[in-house]
């Protein structure tokens, strides 16, 4: 059996090869590029034909895109009948750093997408065009093998606030209480005080019921601590309390750990530089893996930055006001720095859905949410993918307004029985 592919091109391009170093990854399968013809015609092997010549072999006519070595704005139809120009589209990110609308966050609109503009979204639609392509190779070249179709599953888990009420400072415990009070909600101002005494558990502590939960998880979940100093839209407990790094040491045991950084640090460098060292302290070994609070992700900036802490993986591509593939795909891949032409060591970890876009964006009830995922799933199924969403621990806690939503999510992952 096979696992070689040759790629003719008639010029060199950075941008090719890094599409063709993707598609490797993907399918498990050596492409290698050829730029002289005689040469290509003597191979005896599997091939791909990605120029305007007629060679009797699987054809790809190219789009300029890929030979460019700037950033335009160009006719993004255009791209359709180019296979491999639309993946670099799309997993570039090409489109964010042309389109400047943005939201009261600073972030990307998914409406602005070309994905949404062609009701594409909910598709992995890189994905789709490879297994096109797989198809068509597998009918010339039945020799060649790929990798299984199988969908992967993994759970990631934010924590923006570790507690709901435990564990926080008697200044934020009376703040509590006086808002409670002048809103006359009594229910909560009765179960803080409780919590506070500890007669009750924190019904946003369900670490270890999600532990027990995941614990035969294929993918182990991993969880992104926010750690930033207190602000209006950072409202976690200081990386100072003994209780909260204690929680962040035991989940580290049994889960993986990455950074949250907070919404302020997206335009600091040093604060996000400080929050890392944060973590590092309190886990005792150098962190890896980063997702972005409010799903802020700027580009360029915010993988640069990611890149200069040493930062190797990041799980931020996707959106928070829509489900769906923002990049096309639900393969990891490493990023493509458009800035600089060439394909860095970030590797990209896209998610399809998060916990409050479908409650709190689309307004879904959880049977609706159950369907919606049922459908994003299924979209992934056959292309050899990975379902991966977003939870927080208040949404796996099923308290209050989350009651009905923990199954909804947890449904979904395999396990290793």
């Amino acid at each position: 059996m096979t696992k070689e592919i040759w790629v003719y091109s008639e010029k060199s391009s950075v941008r090719l090869n890094y599409v063709l170093n993707f598609i490797s990854q993907v399918w498990e399968i050596q492409l290698h590029v050829c730029h002289e013809l005689d040469q290509f015609k003597a191979i005896d092997k599997a091939k791909l034909n990605y120029s305007n010549l007629d060679l009797d072999v699987i054809q790809i006519i190219p789009h300029e895109i890929l030979f460019k070595d700037k950033i335009e704005n160009f006719d993004f139809p255009s791209l359709e009948k180019d296979d491999f120009s639309m993946i670099f589209f799309l997993l570039s990110r090409y489109e964010e750093y042309i389109i400047k609308d943005k939201d009261q966050h600073g972030r990307f609109q998914p409406e602005s997408s070309y994905l949404f503009k062609t009701n594409r979204l909910h598709t992995p639609w890189v994905d789709v065009l490879l297994g096109n392509l797989k198809q068509k190779i597998k009918l010339k070249y039945p020799e060649i093998t790929f990798k299984s179709d199988l969908v992967e599953t993994q759970l990631t888990i934010d924590i923006d606030q570790a507690f709901m009420m435990k564990n926080k400072s008697l200044k934020r415990w009376m703040g509590g209480n006086l808002r409670d009070l002048f809103y006359m909600n009594y229910k909560n101002l009765k179960l803080r005080n409780q919590v506070y005494l500890n007669f009750v558990k924190d019904p946003w502590d369900v670490y270890d019921e999600i532990k027990n939960h995941t614990i035969n998880f294929v993918n182990p979940p991993i969880f992104f601590f926010q750690i930033g100093n207190y602000a209006e839209f950072d409202k976690n407990l200081s990386f100072k309390n003994k209780k909260f790094t204690e929680l962040i040491k035991h989940v580290s045991t049994w889960a993986k750990v990455g950074l949250h950084p907070s919404y302020q640090s997206n335009e600091d460098f040093n604060l996000l530089l400080e929050e890392k060292v944060r973590l590092e302290n309190i886990l005792g070994k150098p962190v890896q893996n980063s997702r972005q609070h409010y799903i802020k992700l700027s580009l360029p900036k915010t993988y640069k930055n990611l890149l200069n802490l040493g930062i190797k993986n990041d799980y931020s591509m996707g959106y928070a006001q829509q489900t769906g593939f923002r990049a096309g795909t639900s393969h990891s891949f490493f990023w493509y720095d458009l800035m600089q032409e060439l394909e860095t060591e970030l590797k990209i970890h896209p998610f399809c859905a998060m916990d409050v876009t479908l409650k709190n964006y689309l307004n879904f009830t959880p049977n609706q949410a159950n369907e919606h995922l049922k459908m994003l799933y299924q979209n992934i199924e056959g292309l050899d993918g990975k379902f991966r969403i977003i939870c927080h621990n208040e949404s796996l806690s099923g308290y209050d307004q989350w009651q009905n939503w923990p199954k909804v999510f947890l449904s979904f992952f395999k396990t290793d029985k």
